[in-house]
């Protein structure tokens, strides 16, 4: 059995890009950037709204007193 130095050496850049099947660089290069960041942010945003509009109806609804008829709260 391989002593642990010998199983925990540091690879190579070259070693590393023959196990992960190619440059690593060139790997990352195909993928569509504006899908993978921009749909969960788009995400993010649109929850943010939906969060917005939900304290506002809750606010209206419970926690203000709006006026009558007559000008009496």
């Amino acid at each position: 059995m391989k002593n642990d130095k010998e199983i925990r050496k540091k690879l190579t850049d070259a070693e590393l890009d023959e196990a992960a099947g190619g440059i690593i660089a060139e790997q990352f290069a195909e993928l569509p950037m504006s899908k993978l960041v921009g749909g969960p942010l788009r995400a993010v945003c649109d929850a943010q709204k939906q969060l917005a509009r939900t304290t506002e109806e809750f606010i209206k609804r419970v926690g203000v007193e709006t006026a009558g008829t007559d000008g009496k709260k």
